[in-house]
């Protein structure tokens, strides 16, 4: 279809989470230059063109390249960044030590680095398993919720912030801001009570240029674009001895998994630019995302009743 002398652009959303595509859609306002493509995940998606937007989790993506492989075609491929982006960023963005291990590394310890202080957070870098949420956890716990990791399956690990007030996600592309949206607010005299933007939470203005300005900051230290880049500000210090309140980087994502916020049309829609973006070859040789072992272990069979024949090799 010719929209103004241009071609309609398609973004295939692949989640069981109908809110993504909604968002989009409700964003987007009837726009003509973008399709929304549905599809609920639980099943391969057939018809996914090579210029076509694909949003999705990592889950899905290592499922759907699994199938592909088995009927003997090209994996699609998205940009990522590295996950060694922590160690890009000083303490003045990070407000707390982040360090990365691998699961067999991290089995061996016997106390935890220092800096990370007696509950630090633990997650599977780029990516999430069913038995390791992201979770504060002692040495003790973290050990054990590791036992079923592979050993070079990559964690990350980093002290806690706290007082934590207000939480921001800013889009950032070719060293710009193109969109930002606050989506939690930390209430109470605790991190525990919590209000976010579908419970109608609203976000200080003020905050606004100072996330973008320092999500720009990382990008640009990082070598980091097409991400989406959380960052908190805390109600005092977010560390202890740390006198700054923040902004501090809390997490870098692709575009491409990382949910939408309320950005208005304009915003959406250089979301969604970006989330095609990270199929095009610029970006792609810029890095891809490469699953981690146990990533692949715990999703690339989801689809194994579609898997066709294996291509036999000479």
């Amino acid at each position: 279809m010719k929209i103004g002398g241009g071609r309609e652009r398609v973004c295939h959303v692949i989640s069981h989470q109908g809110w993504i595509a909604d968002t989009m859609s409700s964003a987007l306002d009837g726009s003509r230059d973008w399709r929304i493509v549905r599809h609920d995940g639980l099943s391969p998606v057939e018809g996914i063109g090579p210029d076509e937007a694909v949003w999705t989790s990592p889950g899905q993506l290592i499922a759907q390249n699994a199938w592909l492989e088995s009927l003997g075609r090209p994996p699609i491929r998205l940009a990522a960044p590295s996950p060694s982006w922590p160690l890009c960023l000083d303490r003045n963005l990070l407000g707390r030590r982040v360090i990365l291990a691998e699961a067999g590394r991290i089995r061996s310890w016997k106390a935890l680095p220092p800096g990370l202080g007696t509950l630090p957070w633990s997650q599977v870098s780029q990516g999430r398993v069913t038995g390791f949420r992201a979770a504060r956890r002692s040495l003790e716990t973290l050990k054990a919720d590791l036992r079923a990791a592979p050993d070079d399956a990559l964690i990350q690990v980093e002290g806690h912030l706290t007082a934590i007030r207000e939480e921001w996600r800013v889009t950032v592309v070719g060293g710009r801001a193109v969109n930002s949206s606050g989506y939690c607010l930390h209430a109470g005299e605790t991190d525990r009570t919590i209000v976010t933007v579908f419970d109608g939470a609203r976000f200080d203005p003020a905050l606004r240029p100072l996330a973008q300005a320092a999500a720009v900051e990382a990008a640009a230290k990082a070598d980091l674009d097409a991400v989406c880049i959380d960052l908190v500000f805390c109600g005092g210090p977010g560390m202890a001895g740390h006198e700054k309140a923040g902004p501090f980087v809390l997490e870098v994502d692709p575009v491409w998994c990382s949910a939408p916020y309320d950005f208005g049309r304009a915003g959406m829609e250089a979301f969604l630019q970006a989330v095609l973006a990270c199929r095009k070859p610029d970006l792609l040789a810029r890095g891809t995302y490469h699953p981690e072992s146990w990533m692949l272990e715990s999703f690339g069979r989801r689809y194994r009743s579609w898997w066709g024949p294996r291509p036999v090799r000479p």
